[in-house]
C-alpha cells in the first residue's frame, strides 16, 4: 500500500512538472518598446522619436542661439548677469 502511494505521488509530480514545462516553454514575454519592432521603415526615412527629451531640449537651445560656454568667464567662474 505504501509503495502504491509513493508511486502515485511520483507520477502526479511528473505529470504536473511536464505540464508546467510545456506551458512555460510557450510563454513569451514582450517589452513595451518591442511593440513596433517589426514596423518597416523606408530607406532614408528618419524616425520621429530619435531624440530623447533632454537631447531635444538641448537641440532647441542650440538652435535658438544658446551657447553654454558663454555661461563661464575665462577662469571657469559662472558669470553673473
Amino acid at each position: 500500500m505504501r509503495r502504491l502511494l509513493i508511486l502515485t505521488a511520483a507520477a502526479t509530480l511528473a505529470i504536473a512538472s511536464a505540464a508546467t514545462t510545456s506551458t512555460s516553454a510557450r510563454t513569451t514575454h514582450h517589452h513595451y518598446r518591442d511593440a513596433h519592432a517589426s514596423t518597416v521603415v523606408p530607406d532614408g526615412a528618419i524616425p520621429a522619436d530619435t531624440l530623447n527629451a533632454h537631447d531635444a531640449y538641448m537641440k532647441n537651445l542650440h538652435d535658438s542661439g544658446y551657447n553654454p560656454h558663454n555661461d563661464f568667464d575665462a577662469h571657469g567662474v559662472i558669470k553673473i548677469n
